[in-house]
Order: structure tokens, then sequence, then C-alpha cells
């Protein structure tokens, strides 16, 4: 029976290098799937568009070749149907947050190779007003740079990187005040940022949830009630060993449905893998297991 592939590149990723992978990445497929479509993204949804023609024709592997921007729009064509084709990521971009906690080597020509393999891991995706997300959702002003923390500075300070990130974007101690509708619990409160994780890292550090399984249905919350840096600085540790609990400067809660909003009358936009997402009030789901992806191991 005849399998079926497309690749999506985007043109633009990698230094405009992106396309010149193009023909390796047929040459590793062409031996398991003889059906091989590869569609060149010229603008913002059309990554989207393509993925989601994928799961009307049928195809059995779509290949996301790009930034965390061009996975997260493939996602979104993908996650709206009940059985998507297998993912494949080749990270282009400057932070490849799902591919480092996925362990998927951050090397394009490295993750070309495990194209092939037979591993994959089943992850949750994230459903928030519409739109998918599979990694970090995040609420305040310090909220992008949490996700854009720069991965040699994780590589040499570990959790302070996050905390030297935001100490760049707030210079106050600005705060919120905010409702957390959850599963079994109500909580209200006022927070300088709210970080949604749905994997076990924090932006690829690994150690930011000790007790986390891949694809476990649920999302993982921290309501970080100041950024005063002398406080942020004593948080540190605790994300560093996953003692999420050690501090009182962090509300943290685990569900599987949530509805955040304002208990104020501003306005708030949240922060969605990335790039910018949908305004308060948010209403987010889990959607267990959702999506298969290729791996370089067994789950």
């Amino acid at each position: 029976m005849e399998k079926s592939a497309m690749i999506i590149i985007n043109p633009t990723s990698g230094k405009e290098k992106a396309a010149s992978y193009e023909a390796r990445i047929k040459e590793e497929l062409k031996v398991k799937y003889s059906n091989l479509v590869v569609k060149h993204t010229k603008g913002e949804g059309d990554a989207t568009k393509f993925a989601r023609e994928a799961c009307e024709d049928n195809f059995d592997f779509v290949v996301s070749l790009g930034g965390d921007g061009t996975v997260n729009e493939t996602v979104n064509g993908l996650a709206n149907f009940e059985n998507p084709p297998l993912l494949g990521i080749i990270p282009l971009g400057t932070v490849n947050s799902l591919a480092r906690a996925l362990n998927i080597p951050i090397k394009p020509e490295k993750a070309i190779e495990i194209l092939k393999n037979d591993y994959y891991k089943k992850i949750d995706v994230g459903l928030v007003n519409g739109k998918y997300f599979t990694n970090i959702l995040g609420v305040g002003e310090a909220a992008k740079a949490v996700y854009d923390v720069d991965i040699e500075n994780k590589a040499k300070f570990g959790p302070l990187a996050y905390v030297i990130a935001i100490g760049k974007e707030i210079l106050k101690d600005d705060v919120f005040p905010v409702r957390l509708e959850m599963d079994d619990e109500i909580w209200e409160g006022e927070i300088s940022v709210i970080i949604i994780g749905l994997l076990d890292s924090l932006g690829g550090l690994k150690s930011f949830l000790t007790d986390v399984e891949i694809g476990n249905g649920t999302m993982h919350i921290l309501a970080i009630k100041s950024l005063n840096v002398s406080k942020l600085i004593g948080v540190a540790p605790s994300l560093a060993f996953g003692r999420i609990t050690d501090t009182e400067n962090i509300e943290y809660f685990q569900t599987k449905k949530l509805k955040l909003s304002t208990l104020d009358k501003s306005q708030y936009k949240s922060n969605v893998d990335g790039d910018e997402g949908p305004e308060l009030p948010l209403e987010i789901k889990v959607l267990p297991r959702h999506l298969r992806v290729i791996s370089t191991e067994k789950q």
C-alpha cells in the first residue's frame, strides 16, 4: 500500500538555509514513502493550511522544517483531526523548544536521520480559545522573555537564566489579580506572571518538573506572585531541582481544564509557544496524547 509524506518547508528559517535540506529529506524518506509532496510556505498560516490538507488527503507523515512558529502552525493544522498523521520536526529556529523537550537532535542533519525511525512519542496538545499549542502558554509582561531565554545562558546559568531574562523585562514589581477555575479548585490572587506548561521542561530546562510524564493529560501551572529580583533569585534553586512547592513565591497547580480570567478591567494578552496569543479570559483544555512525534527513543 502506497504511503504518503508531506514536507512543509519555511524557506526563511535557518538563515534561509531551509530549502537546502529538501533533497536530503527526500532521500531519507523515499524508502518508506513512495508519495512525497513538498510545500514551501510564503506567509503566515501557510503551514497550518498545508498540514490540514495532509490530514484531509490521508497522508501518513508530515515533516515540519523551520522554527517554533512553523512547528506551531503545523500543529494547528494537524490537531483538529481525530487521528492526525505522524509528525517529524527538523528544527531550524533559535529556540526549538519542543524539539529540545523531546530530545530531537538540534542539528538539522541529525534530525533528518531519525525521520525513518519507527520510534515516536505521544504528546499532549493544549487548546486555548480555539488555538492549539504543545509547550508553553504564558500571561504577564515576562511571559515571552521566559520562552525566549537564550540557550547559551540556560547552559551557563541554569534556572538563573530565567531570572536574568525576566529582570531585563520587568523594572518594577507589577502584579495583577487573576482567577483560576480548575478541575477541583478555584484560586484567586495577585501574580506577576503565569506559565502553563504541557511538557517536563521550561523552554528546554529539563529539571523544571522532576515528576512529570510527557503525555499525562495535565497542564502544569506556575503562578509567580512577585517578580522582585531578590525573591526571584530565591526561586531559582527550587526550579533547578524541580521542587516547585518549596517556595512561597510560586503557586503550583495541575489540572486538565482551566478557565483563566482577570479580576480587574484591564486587558491582558497571552503568549502561546512564543507567539502572541488570545486575550484573557482564556479557556484551556488538554487533548491527551493527541500527537505522535518522531523521536530517537521509544516512549
